[in-house]
């Protein structure tokens, strides 16, 4: 592995730090040199050029600490944090001490008889130079330790705006200037020996600052700029495959943290792909959804699911595909059930159902929770099957594409049948071979009713609880009152109109006729029931149920039923 982040940034923050030491060497070593040169002057004079230059040079200090507390304090170390905040007080106790002395100094000199006339003149105009530049600096010292106070609280905002306040104190500079001039003319070639080493001082600072602010500024542009491209890149990426878009490898670009975390990011999406072939693969034999109930999340393993609901179940089936199976090849056979199992099962996952299972040319699929939520299975099963009666008359424009017959072409009709009822749900099967699925007297009903078709010409049926759930959604008639084969309880069964509100007038018309032919043929009212079914086939002429009734209503007139008779149907369909 190459050098890390931490090592980098390291780097560069000593590199500082030197440039700083040597910047504090440097003034110290002057300042020193200037206090040599200043001692030896008169006890006056020098003594309060001296205090006059030392101010500027620790005001100035204290400017660059502020500075320093307020662009660097993200990467400054907690000891330098406290060896600023002590430099700093420090600072302020020397600042003061320096214009008290300075001031003393100033008043006896001006009082002292010893001096000449001109030069009490000139340290009497020091002194008030020396009292306003006290006032203008003590302001800027508070200014300047507030901004170092907010820095060391690692309030770097309110630290930056506090330092722009230290800007209204600009005029120090000029006030500092006037005064060293008054001095000056005191001390004469050994003030400007010291004037010569402060500005030494100051330029070397600023050289060395300015060395320190570019290399500063070099390290932070090499090093966030390589973190921003390599997090933006990386950021953008694993934003896209939250979103399911897995992206191709992205490029390592060095060999510190980032590189690992990019190598890392490329190895996770690589078995991402590898999962996500996989599920796709699985995803054609098992519905994903009942995967995600029947694996435990925390282990992975497979949970025994059973347990009794109220469950929708769905038969469908093609009418005569036994004859269908006859005219086509095999694999013009086969390209139409793969389009008939296609719609079906679009149709049943739209509406939150589980597809089953497919038996010979039969599907079978079932609702219930946590698929539909509550009880809106019934609903959800009613509305798929009303969606692939509209899907299974675009399949019958699709038979002479898909058979390659032109001529002749296989009618195409599918009978479907929902029940609802309680029933078992669950894991089945073997310690090797399991499936999900519904198990129960429901099963067989909703098989027996898509046979039952057959008999009432009708397509789409439901048992009376699958009705009742879904009335509200749906428009039904009630067809008749059966037993189908394997169950000896009547089921009153209903065909599936369309949804709420969607029957035309004429459909309204025979649904309304119909149920009043039912009830006569229910009263054995023989002669009226005919008539009434008749006028159904007036509506419609091809209407199942009637035809039905009317064939069914002779051989009743002739073995007249018992006075007791509830109208149950006995069918044989299985």
């Amino acid at each position: 592995m190459g050098t890390s982040l931490r090592a980098k940034i390291m780097t560069g923050v000593i590199a500082l730090l030197v440039l700083f030491a040597a910047a504090l060497t440097i003034t110290l070593y002057f300042v020193k040199d200037s206090g040599e040169e200043v001692r030896g002057i008169a006890e006056y004079h020098v003594p309060i050029m001296a205090k006059v230059n030392a101010l500027d040079v620790y005001t100035y200090e204290l400017e660059l600490l502020a500075h320093d507390m307020s662009e660097q304090i993200r990467v400054m170390e907690p000891e330098k944090i406290r060896h600023h905040l002590a430099r700093a007080k420090q600072l302020e106790e020397i600042i003061t001490r320096l214009f008290t002395e300075s001031i003393d100094l100033c008043e006896k000199g001006s009082n002292d008889s010893r001096n000449d006339i001109e030069d009490r003149l000139v340290m009497a105009k020091l002194l008030g130079s020396l009292k306003n530049l006290n006032q203008q600096t003590m302001g800027f010292v508070q200014t300047a330790m507030q901004t170092i106070d907010l820095g060391s609280k690692g309030k770097p905002v309110e630290a930056r705006a506090s330092l722009l306040k230290m800007e209204e104190y600009s005029v120090l500079d000029q006030i500092f200037e006037k005064t060293r001039q008054a001095a000056n003319r005191l001390i004469l070639d050994s003030a400007s020996e010291t004037a010569g080493n402060i500005f030494t001082i100051i330029w070397t600072n600023i050289a060395i600052f300015t060395l320190a602010g570019f290399l500063g500024l070099i390290v932070f542009l090499v090093i966030t700029g390589r973190l921003q491209t390599a997090f933006h890149r990386l950021t953008v990426a694993f934003r896209k495959t939250a979103d399911g878009e897995l992206t191709d490898p992205l490029p390592i670009t060095s060999q510190d943290e980032i590189g690992d975390l990019t190598d890392s990011f490329n190895h996770m999406v690589e078995q991402l792909k590898s999962k996500e072939k996989l599920r796709e693969a699985f995803g054609q034999f098992l519905d994903p959804r009942i995967v995600a109930n029947v694996v435990d999340p925390s282990t992975g393993e497979l949970k025994e699911v059973a347990e009794r609901r109220r469950v929708t179940i769905f038969f469908s089936d093609i009418a005569n595909f036994s004859t269908i199976g006859e005219q086509l090849t095999a694999a013009s056979l086969v390209k139409l059930l793969n389009r008939y199992f296609t719609v079906s099962t679009q149709a049943v996952r739209r509406h939150h159902g589980i597809v089953d299972k497919f038996i010979g040319d039969a599907v079978m699929a079932f609702w219930a929770s946590p698929f539909s939520e509550g009880e809106s299975h019934a609903r959800d099963g009613c509305f798929a099957c009303l969606d692939l009666l509209e899907s299974f008359v675009k399949v019958r424009g699709e038979i002479p594409d898909l058979t390659g017959l032109r001529r002749n072409a296989p009618r195409f009709h599918v009978r479907m049948a929902l029940a609802t009822g309680d029933t078992v749900i669950g894991t089945v099967g073997s310690d090797t071979t399991k499936s999900f699925t519904v198990i129960g007297d429901t099963v067989n009903t909703a098989s027996r009713l898509e046979g039952v078709n057959k008999i009432y010409g009708t397509s789409v049926l439901l048992n009376e609880e699958c009705y009742r759930l879904a009335e509200s959604h749906i428009e039904a008639r009630e067809i008749d009152l059966v037993t189908v084969l394997g169950k000896a309880e009547p089921v009153r069964i209903y065909e599936l109109l369309g949804r709420v509100g969607s029957l035309d007038g004429a459909t309204q018309r025979l649904a309304n006729l119909y149920a009043d032919s039912l009830q006569l043929y229910r009263e054995q009212q023989w002669e009226e029931a005919t008539k009434a079914f008749q006028e159904c086939l007036r509506i419609r002429p091809d209407d199942g149920p009637s035809l039905e009734f009317l064939t069914r209503i002779p051989a009743l007139k002739k073995n007249a039923p018992p006075e007791n008779w509830d109208g149950v149907w006995q069918t044989s369909t299985k």
